[in-house]
């Protein structure tokens, strides 16, 4: 019955001249009312041959001439509107005005004896078509929402917002085709709007929807359809959070600007991502001082077809620089970026470079080439249990490649170089975070060279929300293979940003200070792991531990408990930005630095990765290994470092030679 309701509508839209004349009948139907309410309901005194030679004569060729006019016939029934009726409305108005010339011509020259047909009809008739047509549309409209478009059995469901917003997500629901949900209410936190009627749906408070609606009508999904100005993001949050404790599937409108054409389809609710309740405010930034720095500038960005390195990219792509260098060693990944920025971009606003940030020779190339006056380096291994299983390659890529790029960029006048660091670099437990804190040390203390001119900037992030490899991503990819999703600890906290939030403090941090200093962003408060299982297993309309199991696997190597912003000897001070921080850390001689990261990436090619680990916790003394085959070296490096004097002549001399000037030094006890 209901497919063959739909197949009918869905057939007979595509002929209008069908419409025409069921309307033309309806015009008829009209005219015939109109008489006997003419004739005080006395249907003896109306003459039917006279209401058809008048119908023939003077009514249906000027009401078919004003629907032609107006096109009034050709909207498509199922989903007529308010410009239905002022399409019919003009119709009415004109055809009502020409119905008084065959009238008055036929009462001059014809037969004003036999027919008369008195203007008080004609008038009569106006607004009584204009009521039959009209209803005509609305109970074909209400027809098809009822029986036809319905492709599975209808989903109860709630709107947040009683707004104008709302108004148009219920119209959409409620005339597209592919959508198989029933609205049963709104909900709105303006108390004036409660216990009124929007559309025929009742407003509710929050609180009387959840006690009362949610069980009685059987509702697992609620749409939001407010806008950012509308609900404060705390509150957003609270409301999501009660929605995920009554297994409540959320679902939202996309801002008016992510409209396509213009237009919204039920296509485009999207299912609320996990950012949706982790994210915080967003950023300000100072674009003047931002936009007025890169005007006309070369900027080369490494590691640009990653998370952070692409975003990066598409946020410079905004302004009116002169070109953004796309680096990576990625080719596939930089090919996708490419061909994505090709879509809104010119092809001179940016040029695409295969290249390792390790090579000496296409770097120093890569420098003389486009001469960039600024760097945005987040080129590196980030992966902990991978950089602790093979500490080379973190020392190779992300101590070497960022001594590369920082020497290349001081030898050819680079403005300033802003390195991408992490959380994990304070207080390091593995070896990512050490090499990360190594290259902080290192740009830092090249900062104090005075014949040094570029200005290097450090940004420590938390975790990134949605970026390659992170738990987010993760996490989705158990969920929807059935589970288990994997924790490794119950107390696990870690600190999350969302990628443009990321970028966006990059983007600021370039422009501030005058080298040399370490930016924090306020991260807000840690977020639980298995918090955040449970939260996106509850997003995906199931149960945790229920439909989807969550299961313990315990700390990787190199893992901790939690992170940290500032290491314990460090503290910071308040910057201009309510969010950003600079941390005040201890400095290092260059000359002394410069030696130590030397020996340390020399050392790669001859030395075993226990004693490579012994050179990093030589240079980072609060390198302490957690759950780590390296947790060894820490017993015996503290022994070294008690030595000052003589030591003794063995094979591990070099690396007690290493561990008394930098550790044992004066300068950096």
């Amino acid at each position: 019955m209901t497919n063959s309701i739909r197949k009918l509508f869905e057939q007979y839209s595509l002929h209008r001249k069908l419409v025409l004349v069921a309307d033309l009948g309806i015009v008829g139907l009209g005219f015939l009312l109109a008489t006997i309410l003419r004739f005080n309901l006395e249907i003896g005194m109306v003459s039917l041959a006279e209401l058809l030679a008048q119908l023939g004569f003077a009514i249906l060729p000027t009401y078919l001439l004003a629907f032609v006019l107006t096109g009034s016939y050709r909207g498509i029934l199922r989903h007529s509107s308010i410009d239905d009726a002022g399409k019919l409305f003009s119709a009415i108005s004109i055809a009502t005005g020409l119905s008084f010339v065959p009238v008055s011509l036929a009462w001059l020259f014809l037969m004003p004896d036999v027919w008369t047909l008195p203007p008080s009809i004609i008038l009569i008739h106006a607004p009584v078509t204009f009521i039959l047509l009209m209803g005509f549309r609305l109970v074909t409209r209400s027809l098809y929402q009822a029986y036809g478009n319905q492709r599975g059995p209808a989903r109860p469901v709630l709107i947040f917002g009683a707004g104008e917003l709302g108004q148009i997500t219920l119209n959409v629901l409620e005339n597209d085709g592919g959508s198989s949900v029933h609205v049963v209410g709104f909900i709105d936190d303006n108390k004036l709007l409660h216990g009124k009627m929007l559309a025929g749906n009742q407003i509710y408070s929050e609180k009387q929807a959840f006690e009362k609606i949610v069980e009685s009508k059987d509702v697992h999904e609620i749409i939001l359809a407010i806008d950012k100005e509308g609900i404060t993001r705390d509150r957003k949050k609270k409301f999501l959070d009660r929605c995920l404790a009554a297994s409540i599937v959320v679902r939202e409108v996309p801002p008016i600007k992510n409209w396509i054409d213009g237009k919204f389809s039920s296509q485009q609710i999207r299912e609320l991502k996990i950012e949706d309740l982790l994210g915080r405010d967003p950023i300000w930034l100072q674009m003047d001082k931002v936009s007025q720095g890169l005007q006309g500038a070369v900027v080369l960005v490494t590691g640009a077809a990653g998370s952070i390195g692409s975003e990066i990219v598409r946020q410079l792509m905004a302004f009116h620089l002169q070109k953004v260098i796309l680096l990576d060693q990625a080719e596939s990944a930089l090919y996708d970026l490419q061909n994505e920025l090709l879509a809104d971009s010119p092809q001179n606003k940016f040029e695409v470079v295969v290249a390792n940030v390790t090579d000496k020779c296409h770097m120093r190339q890569v420098f003389e080439k486009y001469r960039p006056q600024y760097v945005f380096n987040a080129a590196a291994y980030k992966h902990v249990p991978l950089m602790e299983a093979t500490p080379y390659e973190a020392i190779r890529v992300n101590v070497g490649g960022t001594r590369l790029l920082a020497d290349l960029s001081v030898k050819y006048g680079v403005a300033k170089f802003v390195m991408i660091s992490t959380d994990k670099a304070v207080n390091p437990t593995n070896v990512m975070g050490a090499s990360k804190r190594i290259c902080e040390i290192y740009i830092q203390a090249l900062t104090q060279e005075t014949s040094v001119k570029t200005q290097f900037i450090t940004t420590r992030f938390g975790n990134v929300l949605g970026s390659n490899g992170s738990v987010v991503p993760l996490f989705k990819k158990q969920i929807e293979a059935g589970g288990p999703v994997t924790v490794t600890h119950r107390d696990i906290i870690r600190y999350f940003m969302t990628i443009p939030e990321a970028c966006q403090l990059v983007l600021e941090a370039g422009f501030m200070g005058n080298g040399g200093e370490i930016y924090v962003f306020d991260m807000g408060e840690p977020v639980k792991i298995y918090d955040l299982a449970v939260k996106m297993i509850s997003l995906a309309g199931l149960k945790p531990n229920e439909d989807i199991a969550i299961e313990f696997t315990g700390l990787r190597p190199g893992e901790k408990l939690y992170e940290e912003l500032l290491a314990n000897e460090e503290n910071s001070i308040q910057t201009h930005h309510p969010k950003i921080k600079a941390a005040k850390v201890r400095t290092y001689p260059f000359e002394t630095i410069q030696l130590a990261v030397d020996e340390l990436i020399q050392a790669t090619q001859t030395e075993t990765e226990h004693e490579l680990v012994y050179r990093m916790k030589a240079l980072v003394p609060e390198f302490i290994s957690q759950n780590s085959a390296y947790c060894k070296c820490d017993e015996s490096l503290k022994e070294k470092r008690r030595e000052t004097t003589s030591l003794p002549a063995d094979k591990d001399m070099k690396i007690r030679s290493m561990v008394y000037t930098v550790a044992g030094g004066s300068s950096i006890r």
